[in-house]
C-alpha cells in the first residue's frame, strides 16, 4: 500500500518502474506517481480537434489548440490517445522545452470512474 511506504521506499519503487523521480519531490507528488505513472516514454500530444467540437466527458478536454503537451506513460495518456481528438507527436522520456507538462489529474480516479479510489483524491 502506498500510504505506508517512507520516501527511499517510494524512491526504490519509482527507479524499478522506471518512472523518473523529482529532485525535491514531495510525499505526496512521489505517491501520485507511483499510483499513477506507467514509466517509460511519455506521450507528446497536440489537439486535433478545436474545443466546441469535443465532448466533455474525455480527459482531451483539458488540452488546448496550438499547445504541444508532454503527458506521463499513464492510463490518463492512453485515454487522451484512444479519444482520436489529438495528434500524437511522439514518444519521449524527458519533457522537451517545448513543451507543456500535463500531469495525471490528482481527481483521475473520481472523475473518469477509474479503479478505486480512497477520496482523498492523492
Amino acid at each position: 500500500m502506498v500510504l505506508l511506504l517512507n520516501k527511499a521506499q517510494l524512491i526504490k519503487r519509482l527507479k524499478a518502474k522506471d518512472v523518473p523521480v523529482p529532485k525535491d519531490g514531495s510525499m505526496t507528488e512521489l505517491k501520485h506517481r507511483l499510483e499513477h505513472w506507467d514509466g517509460g516514454k511519455g506521450f507528446l500530444f497536440r489537439l486535433a480537434i478545436p474545443a466546441g467540437r469535443r465532448g466533455s466527458d474525455n480527459p482531451a478536454t483539458m488540452l488546448e489548440h496550438g499547445v504541444l503537451y508532454w503527458v506521463p506513460n499513464s492510463k490518463f495518456a492512453r485515454m487522451i490517445a484512444e479519444t482520436q481528438l489529438v495528434f500524437i507527436i511522439g514518444r519521449e522520456m524527458d519533457v522537451p522545452k517545448s513543451a507543456t507538462v500535463l500531469d495525471v489529474p490528482k481527481d483521475f480516479n473520481n472523475r473518469w470512474g477509474i479503479g478505486e479510489s480512497n477520496g482523498s483524491d492523492e
